[in-house]
């Protein structure tokens, strides 16, 4: 009979840190998509156009809770395509590490 081994923290880690690389991988194609999508149409410019009309708004410090939501839309618009343009960047690193 053989004895059964419990695995080590390192060892769980390195095994999930193999899957989250697979998993990255296998979304690289979903990652584009969405990574074009918000470069297309008019969520490419809808960073600049909101900024564009902030000053048609109260400032902040005048009541301007409009104008605070619309610098937190900006902020996100722009937030989430920076992120996935890295996870982009990063997932094709890994591919090009997997084919070297």
């Amino acid at each position: 009979m053989t004895e059964q081994t419990t695995p080590t923290a390192a060892q769980l880690l390195a095994q999930r840190n193999e899957l989250d690389k697979q998993i990255a991988v296998a979304n690289l194609n979903g990652l584009k998509a969405v990574q074009a999508a918000l470069k297309a149409g008019k969520v490419a410019t809808l960073a600049a156009d909101l900024e564009a009309l902030l000053p048609q708004l109260a400032p902040e410090n005048t009541m301007g809770t409009p104008h605070h939501q619309a610098n937190c839309v900006i902020t996100t618009v722009r937030g989430v395509t920076q992120f996935f343009d890295r996870e982009v960047e990063r997932v094709e690193a890994l591919v090009a590490a997997q084919s070297a």
